[in-house]
């Protein structure tokens, strides 16, 4: 039986969700007896974190969002099927296209080519969260939207990210909603509930134990941007402070605004309360070192992949109701999920 061909292509630069769901998907895909192999746009740590684990990456020069430059090796690759130059020309069964930078290429360089092969796109986000610019994410999801007849399915990491793209005017018949996986290899918390008893009173119910203990961690792990709404968490991490003077708030990530973040910490005087770690490799190291886990975004395309692996861990978890997010943690049950049209104290 001849294996199923697959080629992933993803914009490179990915360090969040995008990377967490894709590199655990494309080694199941290979224990499962597909071939698959990754293409990269441009530069960033997916393609060195996806060769160490033995996938095949293909390194393409793309230097922004607008370098057509990379249309012609990526036609090249597709058209010949295969990643080595000088290698016999065959098929892709599916060529699989990840997050806008990847989108728009593929469905260029496939636009009017006969293929034998099935296109897929996965939404991970929301456009319009994705660019400070309003007018430039209305020009990106108007041509996502226009060019969506290109492919043959548009796979969503959740449920409320299906219904937002309905919403705008995406065809419903185009759209899937499947859940991220999780490699649940992270080590559990030895000795810590899933979720402190059931109350609508957030972080501090969760926590109320471990804030007895000589240091009580509340801490994130996500990329510092403003759709993540730090600043939400900084606040909560100031009232913590008033009732439980104990408490430590460590963030791990980066991003554009963490420089900005590190100042509204220092002048809101948690300089020795919250700490910025910078980004980490070894996520269940830091989940064992956190008594309860907070996330606070604006919106989450997914179910949130940090989420999961807190949960998978046994840590707390408290958490808007950001998009996707809800759908993994059922409130009182396993999680606190705090709506976000609340007074913004309601999470603390």
């Amino acid at each position: 039986m001849r294996r199923l061909r697959i080629l992933h292509v993803i914009g490179g630069g990915d360090t969040g969700g995008a990377m967490s769901h894709l590199l655990p998907l494309l080694s199941a895909l290979e224990r499962a007896g597909c071939e698959v192999h990754l293409a990269c746009l441009g530069e960033g740590g997916l393609a060195d974190q996806a060769e160490r684990r033995g996938l095949s990456v293909v390194r393409l020069d793309m230097s922004s969002p607008r370098d057509l430059r990379v249309l012609a090796p990526l036609r090249r690759l597709i058209s010949a099927g295969s990643p080595a130059a000088h290698a016999p020309a065959r098929r892709w069964d599916v060529v699989h296209a990840h997050g806008m930078r990847a989108n728009l290429p593929v469905r260029l360089v496939t636009r009017g080519m006969r293929r034998p092969f099935c296109i897929f796109t996965t939404v991970h986000s929301d456009l319009r969260l994705d660019y400070d610019s309003a007018r430039l994410a209305g020009v990106y999801q108007g041509l996502d939207r226009a060019t969506l007849s290109w492919v043959d399915e548009v796979i969503c990491v959740s449920a409320s990210l299906r219904d937002l793209l309905i919403e705008r005017g995406y065809p419903v018949e185009r759209l899937t909603s499947v859940h991220s996986g999780l490699e649940t290899a992270t080590p559990a918390v030895a000795g810590t509930s899933v979720v402190a008893p059931a109350s609508t009173s957030g972080v501090a119910e969760a926590g109320a134990t471990a804030a007895n203990s000589p240091t009580a961690r509340v801490g994130t792990i996500a990329r510092l941007v403003a759709v993540k709404d730090i600043d939400l968490m900084l606040e909560v991490g100031g009232r913590l402070r008033r009732t439980h003077p104990r408490m430590q708030m460590v963030i791990v990530g980066d991003g554009p605004e963490r420089e900005r973040l590190e100042r509204v910490s220092a002048v809101a005087g948690l300089a020795g309360v919250v700490r910025f770690t910078g980004r980490l490799d070894d996520v269940g190291a830091v989940l064992r070192e956190l008594d309860v886990y907070l996330t606070t975004s604006l919106f989450e395309g997914g179910v949130s992949m940090s989420v999961l692996e807190a949960m998978a861990a046994g840590v707390p978890v408290v958490t808007t109701d950001a998009g996707g997010v809800a759908e993994a943690v059922v409130d009182g049950e396993t999680g606190y999920v705090v709506r976000r049209d609340l007074e913004r104290g309601a999470l603390a």
